[in-house]
C-alpha cells in the first residue's frame, strides 16, 4: 500500500476506499460514506454476522451501541464476537497516510493491515467505527466457498440476483455465438455463456458453463463450474467439479461426486489439462495444469491424487 501512495497523494482525496478482489457482495458506498462522515471516523470498517464455524477464517471485530470499535483480533482460534471484518475500508487519506509511514518505520512490525495497522489504530485511540452489512457476501478464499457462490446463484430466488437491473454487474463480454441447444439436450436451474453448445441428450444440471464450453452427446454436467473453452467428451460424467480454462474431459470420464451427508468434495481440473477417455476421478482430487494422458499412471485417480504434468517448463 505504502509503494502506491504517492499515486493517491497525487490526486489529493478526501477519503480512500479499500476493497477486496476476492469477495462477492453488493453494496451502495454512498451510504457508507455518509456514514463516515456523520461520525466523523478517521477509519470505517464493513463488517458482517458470520457463523461460528466460518468466524476463525476472518478478522473479528468488537463494538459499542455506538459502532465505535473496541477490538480487533485477525483470525482467532476462538473467537470472541461473530462481527467478521469484511475487507472494506474507508480510510481519511491523512490518517491512512500517516499510519502507513509510522508502521514502514516500525521494527518488528509485519506491515500487515490486519496484525499490526488495524490493531494500533484502536488501541491508539483513533475514531474507528463499525459499518454492519447484512446483505449477501462471500469471501472466496476456499475452494468450497468459491463453489459454493457459484452455486448459489441458481436457485429461483438466488440471494445474489445477477439479472437485477438496478444493479447492472460491468465485465468484459467476448465476442461469441448465442448458446446452442440440441435436440434432446436438458438445462435445469444453470447458467449458460455466449458460445456454449449442448449437443443431442446432454445433461447440464445446476452448473455455471463459461463461454464456448462444449457438452458432447450424452454427457452430463451437474453441480460444476467449467471455465472457458472447456470440452466435455461424449458420455462423461462430471459433478462437484470446478476445470479451469481449455481443458478436455474425455470419452465416459467419470469426474468427482457426490457424498450424501458430507460437504462437497470439489474435484479441481487446472488449465489446459486432459482427463483421458474412461478416468474415474474421485471425489476431492486435483488435476494440475497442462497435464496430458501421459501424466496418468491409472486410469482410477484417488480422492487424495495430485496429478501433474511430468513435462518440463520448456516443453509445455
Amino acid at each position: 500500500m505504502q509503494q502506491n501512495f504517492r499515486f493517491i497523494k497525487d490526486r489529493d482525496p478526501e477519503l480512500v476506499l479499500i476493497l477486496s478482489g476476492d469477495h462477492i457482495y453488493e453494496m451502495n458506498y454512498d451510504a457508507m460514506i455518509a456514514f463516515h462522515q456523520d461520525h466523523q471516523a478517521d477509519l470505517t470498517m464493513a463488517t458482517i454476522r458470520v457463523s461460528k464455524a466460518e468466524a476463525p477464517r476472518f478478522g473479528i471485530i468488537g463494538y459499542r451501541d455506538d459502532y465505535r470499535v473496541t477490538s480487533f483480533i485477525e483470525k482467532p482460534a476462538n473467537p470472541p464476537s461473530d462481527q467478521a471484518n469484511m475487507g472494506v475500508y474507508l480510510f481519511n487519506t491523512s490518517v491512512l497516510d500517516r499510519v502507513l509511514w509510522e508502521d514502514r518505520q516500525r521494527s518488528g512490525s509485519s506491515h500487515d493491515f490486519g496484525k499490526d495497522i488495524l490493531p494500533r489504530l484502536i488501541a491508539d485511540s483513533h475514531n474507528v467505527y463499525a459499518y454492519p452489512y447484512s446483505g449477501y457476501w462471500v469471501d472466496v478464499g476456499t475452494v468450497i466457498s468459491y463453489w459454493q457462490a457459484h452455486m448459489d446463484l441458481l436457485g429461483p430466488k438466488p440471494a445474489f440476483d445477477l439479472g437485477d437491473r438496478s444493479w447492472i454487474i460491468h465485465t468484459r463480454t467476448e465476442e461469441r455465438p448465442p448458446v446452442r441447444i440440441e435436440r434432446g439436450a436438458q438445462v435445469i436451474d444453470s447458467m449458460l455463456t455466449d458460445g456454449t453448445v449442448l449437443a443431442a441428450n446432454s445433461l447440464v444440471e445446476r452448473s455455471v458453463l463459461s463461454a464456448g464450453v462444449r457438452i458432447e452427446e450424452g454427457a452430463v454436467v451437474r453441480e460444476s463450474i467449467l471455465l472457458t473453452d472447456t470440452v466435455v467428451k461424449a458420455g462423461a460424467v462430471i459433478e462437484q467439479t470446478i476445470t479451469d480454462k481449455r481443458c478436455v474431459i474425455g470419452e465416459n470420464a467419470h469426474i468427482g461426486g457426490v457424498i450424501p451427508g458430507y460437504e462437497p468434495k470439489i474435484v479441481m481440473i487446472g488449465k489446459k489439462s486432459v482427463v483421458p477417455a474412461g478416468c474415474t476421478v474421485e471425489p476431492g482430487a486435483v488435476i494440475g495444469t497442462d497435464v496430458t494422458t501421459n501424466d496418468y499412471s491409472s486410469l482410477i485417480v484417488r480422492s487424495d491424487d495430485y496429478i501433474q504434468t511430468k513435462r518440463l517448463a520448456y516443453e509445455v
